[in-house]
C-alpha cells in the first residue's frame, strides 16, 4: 500500500533528540524522516537509533541530523510492488526489528510517499518495561500479564522476599531479573537506561512496616523516587507509572476522590504523598508520571502476603477458627491484586494525553467495606468460624473512596468480586497451601524487623 499521507513521520534537521523521541512515543510512530524544508529527505532514525545515541554520551538537545542515517533504503516511482516488499524486510530498525515503511521518493530526492508492508506488524509501544519490585505482591503479577501481551519485562528486585513470585519467569526469553536495590544509583541507571516504561512499586509498604526504620522507609521510599525520576528524565524515558495508596486520605466521612485533600497519618502514607507531589511539579511535554492509588489489597498472588486484612482474616479463620476484628466501623476500598496489576497494564497502554500528569483511584466504588462486613463475609464461607473482638488499639485509618474517574478514563471495570477472592485463598488452604503462613517471609513487618 502506498500512503501519501506522510506528514507526521517527517522532521526538520534541527528537530533535538529529546523533542523527536517524546514525539514519536506520543504518536506511537517507529521512523523518523528528516526532510529539509523543500521535503528533500536527508536521513532516517528510529526511536532505537535515538535512545542508542544518548545512552552513547550524545547530548539529547544535539539535533537529529548527528545521529540520522544518511545512507537509508529508499524506492523510487518507478520500484514495481516485489522490489518494494523487498526493500521493506531489508528496511532494519533497531533490535533486529523490521520497519515497515519504505520512503518514495522522485528523481530529485522529494519524499513523495511511503510504501507500507502490511505483512509486518506495527511496533506496540512501549515495547520494554521496568519494573520496580518486580518480585512482590503486584509485580509478580504485573510480570506475568506485560509478557502475555508481548512485552520485554525488566525487574529491579532486592528479593527480600525471595525469587518464588518469580521464579518460574527466570527462563522466559523476553525477562530480566536485575538484583538490586533501588537506593542504588547505578543499578537503577542499569534498569532503567534501556526501556520505554518505568513501573514503579518497590519500596517499603504498609504503615507498620515503615514505622520500623524510618530512615531506611525514607531512603527507599522517598529518596529513590526522586532519584528514579532524574534518570528517567535524563534517559528520555517518557512515561512512569507510580504505585501509590489510597491510605493517603487517612481518615475522613467523605466518599473521597482524586480531587480530597490528602491527610497522610502515616510515614508509609506521607513518604506517597511527597513522592507524588515531587512526580507532578516534573511533569512535562517529555515526561509523563501517572499515579495509581491503589485501594486495600487482597488475593492470592504468586509472593503472597499474610499481612493485610482480608487475607489474614481468612487464614485466622481456616486455621484458627477465629476472625479477629480490630475496632470494625472502618471502611477501606478493597482491590484485588489481580485487579491491580490489571490497572497497571491500562496506565501502560493508554495513550499520554489520557493519563499523563493524571492520579487515578485504583478499585471499585461498589467495594467499599467496613472491617465488620469483611469479617461477616468470611465468617459466611468458613464453618464453624467465629467473630472476635480483638484488643489491641484500634487502626485509625478510615475511608471511603469513589473510582468513578478510572472507570470513566480507562474503562477499568468487572472486578473480581470479595467473595470470589476469598474462596480463592481457602481453596489453597484445602489443599494444604500455607500453613506455614505466619512466616515472616509472608510478612511485611516481620521481614523489615529481621532486616534491622
Amino acid at each position: 500500500m502506498i500512503q501519501k499521507e506522510f506528514k507526521k513521520y517527517v522532521y526538520s534537521p534541527s528537530t533535538t533528540l529529546q523533542e523527536a523521541i517524546h514525539d514519536l512515543y506520543r504518536k506511537k510512530v517507529e521512523i523518523c524522516l528528516v526532510c529539509d524544508k523543500k521535503n528533500h529527505l536527508r536521513g532516517i532514525l528510529t526511536i532505537g537509533d535515538i535512545k542508542q545515541a544518548i545512552l552513547d554520551g550524545f547530548d539529547p538537545d544535539s539535533s537529529v541530523a548527528t545521529i540520522m542515517n544518511a545512507n537509508f533504503i529508499s524506492a523510487s516511482v518507478d520500484t514495481n510492488k516485489e522490489e518494494l516488499i523487498n526493500l521493506s524486510f531489508k528496511n532494519r530498525g533497531y533490535l533486529k526489528g523490521h520497519i515497515k515503511r519504505v520512503p518514495i521518493l522522485n528523481k530529485e530526492g522529494v519524499l513523495i510517499g511511503l510504501y507500507v508492508n502490511e505483512k509486518i506488524k506495527d511496533p506496540v509501544l512501549p515495547k520494554s518495561v521496568l519494573i520496580t519490585g518486580g518480585a512482590g505482591y503486584v509485580g509478580s503479577i504485573l510480570s506475568r500479564k506485560l509478557l502475555n501481551k508481548g512485552y520485554r519485562v525488566t525487574v529491579l528486585d532486592n528479593l527480600s522476599f525471595g525469587s518464588r513470585g518469580i521464579m518460574d519467569l527466570q527462563k522466559k526469553r523476553n525477562f530480566k531479573l536485575i538484583k538490586g536495590d533501588i537506593r542504588n544509583i547505578g543499578e537503577l541507571i542499569k534498569g532503567i537506561k534501556s526501556v520505554d516504561c518505568v513501573i514503579h512499586l518497590a519500596g517499603v509498604v504498609g504503615d507498620p512496616a515503615s514505622s520500623v526504620n524510618p530512615v531506611y522507609t525514607m531512603e527507599t521510599n522517598h529518596f529513590s523516587t526522586k532519584s528514579l525520576i532524574e534518570i528517567c528524565r535524563h534517559y528520555q524515558v517518557p512515561r512512569l507509572v507510580f504505585a501509590s495508596s489510597c491510605s493517603v486520605y487517612g481518615a475522613s466521612s467523605e466518599l473521597l476522590t482524586e480531587k480530597s485533600k490528602v491527610r497522610p497519618l502515616s510515614l508509609y502514607a506521607k513518604t506517597k504523598v511527597s513522592s507524588e507531589k515531587f512526580l507532578l511539579s516534573n511533569a512535562n511535554s517529555y515526561f509523563h508520571p501517572v499515579i495509581l492509588r491503589f485501594g486495600t489489597l487482597y488475593g492470592l498472588s504468586p509472593r503472597m502476603r499474610f499481612d493485610l486484612v482480608v487475607n489474614t482474616m481468612t487464614a485466622s479463620a481456616y486455621f484458627k477458627n477465629k476472625i479477629m476484628v480490630n475496632g470494625g466501623s472502618q471502611w477501606r476500598p478493597l482491590l484485588h491484586v489481580n485487579d491491580a496489576a490489571e490497572a497497571c497494564v491500562l496506565a501502560v497502554d493508554a495513550p499520554l494525553k489520557k493519563v499523563s500528569g493524571q492520579i487515578f483511584n485504583v478499585g471499585f466504588t461498589g467495594h467499599n467495606f467496613t472491617i465488620c462486613q469483611i469479617a461477616k463475609v468470611i465468617n459466611k464461607l468458613v464453618k464453624n468460624s467465629k467473630i472476635e473482638e480483638a484488643d489491641f488499639v484500634k487502626d485509625r485509618r478510615d475511608y471511603k473512596v469513589s473510582f468513578s474517574k478510572i472507570k470513566k478514563i480507562l474503562g477499568f471495570d468487572n472486578p473480581i468480586s470479595l467473595q470470589s477472592g476469598i474462596k480463592e485463598i481457602l481453596a489453597f488452604f484445602k489443599a494444604g497451601q500455607f500453613k506455614d503462613f505466619r512466616n515472616r517471609r509472608f510478612n511485611n513487618y516481620l521481614t523489615q524487623i529481621r532486616n534491622i
